[in-house]
């Protein structure tokens, strides 16, 4: 901001004056921090909106997936691949800087998820960079499963996963899964792609491996959940309620010999109503 040339000094008529450089340094300074002060009131209003729409899809139940990633790993291809989402996705860094999300169907689970892309990791991310990308970069918090989408053709593949690793443990809840999905696989050979749990192979763009890709989300996101029958006697009605409020239900309905429930319920909620279990799908 500083200005330095022969028509704008920061002496005017002596010692103790002004002159036209210094008060046009004061002038940038208070725009500046006037425009930083409103952006940050922006940055505010945007975190409420989001909080707002992670409080309806928990009200909602439905699972949320972030695809996390370093820049340029084909995020938004895959977003586009998975759900028709129509968003632009071309090769170049930080191509998204806001949050979309879309429900994607999961047949084996019998349910939807919500899908958010985020925008990609850099190396040495400048700290007012992370704030400024907060608002983004809080859906980490909050999913249920993360997809860490890597170009697998990445020269520099090894050091830009560590840097998404580092990022994840800094942004994400403890304990979030994080399932790899190593993206671009067409552009290398077979055996330069790691194998294993928690690992798939896919290339968003010709929509090679989406399906395994869909059926890691469905084992992961089921991880520790049964699909049982119910029947409950009227006399523990009461626990229809909870039933609601912390598992999935998918069917209910009265007979004569109690409340007969179709769900999905987590471990502990598993072994409380074991003893009304009819049959685990």
């Amino acid at each position: 901001l500083t200005v330095w040339n022969e028509e704008m000094g920061r002496l005017g008529g002596g010692i103790g004056t002004r002159g036209p450089g210094e008060t046009q340094l004061e002038t940038d300074k208070r725009y500046i921090r006037s425009r930083i002060q409103k952006l940050r009131e922006n940055l505010e209003d945007v975190r409420k909106v989001r909080a707002e729409q992670r409080r309806r899809r928990q009200k909602n139940d439905l699972p949320v997936v972030a695809l996390v990633g370093y820049t340029n790993a084909g995020k938004s291809t895959l977003l586009n691949a998975l759900t028709g989402a129509g968003i632009p996705a071309n090769n170049r860094l930080f191509d998204t800087l806001d949050t979309t999300t879309r429900r994607l169907w999961l047949p084996e689970l019998q349910r939807e998820i919500l899908l958010s892309d985020t925008v990609g990791f850099i190396a040495k991310l400048p700290h007012h960079l992370v704030e400024a990308f907060r608002a983004t970069l809080e859906e980490l918090e909050y999913a249920d499963l993360l997809i860490h989408v890597i170009d697998s053709a990445d020269p520099e593949r090894d050091d830009h996963i560590a840097v998404v690793d580092r990022l994840i443990a800094e942004l994400a809840a403890p304990g979030t899964p994080v399932l790899e999905c190593y993206n671009k696989c067409d552009l290398v050979a077979d055996d330069e792609i790691p194998r294993g749990q928690d690992k798939v192979a896919i290339s968003a763009a010709s929509g090679f491996g989406l399906d395994a890709l869909k059926e890691a989300v469905e084992q992961l996101l089921g991880r520790g959940k049964h699909h049982v029958k119910l029947l409950l006697p009227y006399a523990v009605g009461g626990m229809v309620a909870a039933l609601h409020d912390t598992a999935q239900v998918l069917s209910s309905s009265y007979t004569e010999n109690g409340i007969e429930l179709d769900a999905i319920v987590d471990e502990t909620l598993f072994g409380r109503l074991r003893q009304y279990v009819t049959e685990e799908v």
